[in-house]
């Protein structure tokens, strides 16, 4: 959804990304990819409401005008298919997780790699903590890890799922990260002490 509240931004199979007016419904525009068998996976809107950016099924990362609806940036990098995307906080960063076991930060304004983070297996689901200074990764290696985005380390590792760990969020007062996972389990975990303390 863009920050006006005016229009929400959809990805699907087929390769497009659709613009749809809130109040009507109605599908504005539509952004195609080169491939008619691409999945867009990820989607996000920058706060000033200017680009999309979408990550997909074909590995790329793409940056689109919401004005022309071209395609102005490609950053290249990830090997798989791109399976979950965020913004940072000050909106000058993406953070994207793919199926190649990497998490890539990426600089908006170059389209260069800033970090890539590795986990053993496909990376499923990205998200920020609310102090915008980690990222937080979920994992089929059946961890989460939380790394920093300045130096791009790995600061904790959550480990307690026995299947793939599908979804992740961080809480907005930046205590706990909550994961769910293929083994039929919500967990919740202390930011601080790295200690699961729900399941």
């Amino acid at each position: 959804v863009t920050a006006d509240g005016k229009y929400v931004v959809s990805g699907a199979y087929g390769g497009a990304t659709r613009v749809w007016a809130l109040d009507s419904g109605e599908c504005l525009s539509v952004f195609q990819s080169s491939s008619q068998y691409t999945f867009v996976h990820g989607v996000c809107v920058t706060q000033d409401g200017k680009h999309v950016i979408t990550g997909s099924s074909d590995s790329a990362l793409r940056v689109w005008s919401l004005g022309s609806g071209e395609c102005v940036r490609n950053p290249r990098g990830h090997t798989r298919s791109v399976t979950s995307l965020c913004l940072t906080a000050d909106f000058k960063h993406v953070v994207s997780g793919s199926e190649d076991g990497t998490v890539r930060v990426w600089s908006l304004d170059s389209g260069e790699c800033l970090h890539t983070l590795r986990h053993e297996n496909c990376v499923q689901s990205v998200c920020l903590t609310a102090d915008g200074k980690h990222t937080v990764s979920g994992s089929y290696d059946r961890t989460v890890r939380v790394w920093s985005l300045d130096s791009g380390e790995c600061v904790r590792v959550f480990r307690g799922h026995t299947s793939f760990v599908w979804s992740v969020c961080a809480t907005a007062d930046g205590k706990y990260v909550v994961s769910g996972a293929l083994d039929f389990t919500v967990r919740v975990w202390s930011l601080q002490s790295g200690e699961c303390v729900h399941t």
